[in-house]
């Protein structure tokens, strides 16, 4: 009887101690939440309104109209919107915003990528061999880091998916023991493409993946490493190819490079970036350059870093690979520091990293380096506190998270300060001028603004405007084509029209390949916007929009899917 008590008894802490890591982190994440759920309904500031906009285009499609959400009217005179790779929609973290609405679904996608960062984070730990205690501090040391809080902050939506960079290095280390995970680490890659992170994001995590694979084969003493990186990236592109052949064929007929990428980060800048308290989104510590303080942000305790070096002291050989990382990474923050030569210019020239307008971005590899680094010091630590080592991990985790918390905290106060907007919606959707700050306002009253906000992959405002400059929905020379009556859809344009003569009808939405006429005609770009000649006589015009290389990416994504799940289980029957 003793000895099964024993048994019960060992269950049950294994099992505390299995979700231990889950409640803490849940707990973390109910912190943070409290600065967000207080001003639940409030509008954020800086990019929110534009990502608000953008993500509730997608939502109005889909409930609204009951269409797959494949064209954009509301921003810049009508873009793509599924090919624009800050579109989420068949990534499950959509479902907050189908469920909840845009503007709360967004807050509580933040919260969720909080959540599964932290985990992430602590899983990634423990496979790098960190004790149950130490594995605790790098996933608060990188999620809290005033890096990730400042974006989020600046409404920069697609940085949310930074959450799933510790699951990519963690299921890429399984892959080198079990290759089976390459298909799982390419899993990550299409949850970051399928989100809204296949611009930024993804360049950056597929970039980080591979030189920590580099720096493996000095671990391994093989050529695995990269190799399973790469086939892993190439996994995650097939999965998600009924997103990324859309995205890719758009981006290759409209290449966006940013102006003004020859730009440096002052050395001098270092210390504030990583120790200044004040993270505020509007602090100053950088006087007269180009980006605002969340571009430059990135705060880590200094216990934190104390504990890097002191992993770097004593077990050099084993941390190298992250001081390495430091190094590249700060080298690249540094940006034009020696044109053309400098990393960050040398980088530019590679596919993709071309349209990144941003030098010191690249510090979100230091400060993921340096948090593995100080889990590391921390076992270093805690080794010298045998019969209290216990009492000593709970210390370094709540003077860490205390003080990230202390920083970050105050960020997210600031986030969503701006009190919503209620106009009255209109019946039938009109195009406007608008205001590129108002652009979500614009959007509840059921209009497009010509004037958008800035969007990287967008094709800039077009638009139609008549003889005193308002916008126009429709244009005839000579009134040769009139229209007796339209009926409007995100996807779909239905025109009744009168056309003794026929002529040509300009449309005000912007041209794309993908627009297509149901009766098989020509769409012809006219001034970058939809234009379609009209027969004598002609009675109806329906056009719909949809995009080039979607069936092909969905087939190749249902075979991929499906080869994923099917192979594995097959190759262990016929093993």
């Amino acid at each position: 009887m003793d000895s099964r008590l024993s048994d019960m008894a060992d269950d049950s802490t294994a099992t505390a101690r299995r979700w231990l890591p889950y409640i803490v982190f849940l707990a973390i994440t109910g912190i943070l939440a409290l600065p967000i759920l207080k001003n639940l309904g409030n509008w954020g500031i800086r990019d929110w309104d534009l990502f608000t906009t953008l993500h509730a285009a997608a939502v109005r499609s889909i409930t609204e109209y009951g269409q797959f959400p494949f064209w954009n009217p509301y921003i810049g005179g009508g873009n793509i919107l599924f090919a624009h790779p800050e579109v989420p929609v068949l990534n499950p973290l959509f479902a907050l915003l189908l469920l909840f609405g845009p503007l709360v679904g967004l807050k509580l996608q933040m919260l969720a990528v909080y959540f599964l960062g932290l985990i992430g984070g602590y899983k990634l730990a423990r496979q790098l061999g960190m004790s149950a205690q130490a594995a605790y501090l790098p996933p608060v040391i990188y999620m809290l880091s005033s890096y990730l809080t400042l974006h989020f902050a600046a409404g920069h939506i697609p940085f949310h998916y930074f959450c799933a960079l510790p699951w990519l290095l963690f299921f890429h280390r399984k892959s080198l023991q079990r290759p089976v995970h390459i298909l799982s680490t390419g899993g990550v890659a299409a949850f970051v493409i399928l989100g809204s992170g296949a611009a930024v994001p993804l360049l950056f995590s597929l970039f980080f993946l591979f030189l920590f694979s580099l720096f493996d084969i000095d671990r391994t003493r093989r050529y695995r490493p990269p190799l399973y990186a790469v086939a892993a990236a190439l996994c995650g592109i097939m999965m998600a190819a009924i997103k990324f052949f859309p995205m890719y064929d758009y981006l290759t007929r409209y290449p966006w490079i940013p102006e003004g990428s020859i730009q440096v980060t002052p050395m001098s800048a270092l210390p504030d970036m990583f120790f200044n308290l004040n993270q505020s989104i509007f602090a100053d510590h950088l006087q007269g350059y180009v980006w605002g303080w969340h571009e430059y942000g990135a705060y880590v305790s200094p216990i934190a870093v104390a504990l890097a070096l002191l992993a770097a002291a004593l077990r050099f050989r084993a941390c190298r690979q992250y001081l390495a990382m430091v190094a590249v990474s700060i080298l690249l923050v540094l940006g034009s520091f020696f044109p053309p030569w400098s990393p960050w210019d040398l980088l530019h020239r590679l596919p993709g990293f071309a349209s990144i307008r941003v030098p010191s971005r690249f510090i979100l590899l230091a400060v993921l380096s340096l948090s593995i680094l100080a889990g590391f010091g921390a076992d270093i630590l805690l080794s010298f506190f045998r019969h209290r080592r216990a009492a000593m991990g709970v210390l370094l985790f709540v003077a860490i998270t205390a003080m990230n918390l202390f920083v970050s905290l105050p960020i997210l106060a600031q986030t969503f300060t701006r009190p919503p907007e209620f106009p009255q919606r209109q019946p039938d959707f009109r195009q406007v001028e608008g205001n590129p700050n108002r652009m979500y306002a614009a959007f509840l009253a059921n209009q497009g603004t010509i004037r958008a906000a800035w969007l990287s992959a967008y094709r800039p405002g077009r638009g139609l405007r008549g003889p005193d400059n308002a916008a126009q929905e429709w244009y005839s020379e000579g009134n040769a084509v009139q229209v007796m009556r339209r009926q409007f859809t995100p996807n779909r344009l239905l025109f009744d029209l009168s056309a003794p003569r026929g002529g040509t009808l300009v449309i005000s939405q912007g041209y794309d390949p993908g627009w297509r006429r149901m009766d098989g005609g020509e769409v012809r770009p006219f001034s970058d916007l939809v234009s379609c000649s009209v027969a004598p006589s002609g009675k109806r015009l329906e056009l719909y929009y949809f995009p080039r290389y979607f069936m092909l990416g969905l087939w190749a994504s249902m075979v991929s899917i499906a080869t994923a799940v099917i192979g594995p289980i097959l190759y262990r029957r016929l093993r």
